[in-house]
């Protein structure tokens, strides 16, 4: 399990930076939390990344090491999955509410309450 010891948040601009055991930093933008089964995961997407249309997100979990919450890998493939899954899910409600909402903007403005 790779534990991130070193894990900024840059609330304003929603980037994590992330570094690995080798002391590599790696930007993420911050997509999504949720919790599944008690654990608390992040859904998160390379900052560097091209075409956000295109990109796969990673997933990581909250860990308490020392009484400090921390990101680490998910090491088991059917746990990251069924996170996967969630995210993949919760991804697909909010397209559908952004775009009940956009019809609703419309709406409004051709006058068809």
């Amino acid at each position: 399990m790779n534990e991130n010891n070193d894990a900024f948040l840059d609330e304003d601009e929603g980037i994590i930076e992330l570094e690995d055991e080798d002391g590599n930093v790696t930007r993420f933008e911050f997509v999504d939390r949720a919790e599944l089964n008690g654990v608390v995961y992040y859904a998160l997407i390379p900052a560097d990344s091209d075409d956000e249309d295109t990109a796969e997100f990673v997933v990581l979990k909250e860990i308490e090491t020392d009484g400090e919450a921390m990101l680490s890998t998910v090491d088991d493939d059917a746990e990251y999955n069924a996170a996967g899954e969630m995210f993949i899910k919760r991804f697909s409600e909010m397209v559908d509410e952004d775009f009940d909402e956009d019809l609703e903007e419309l709406a409004k403005v051709d006058g068809n309450d």
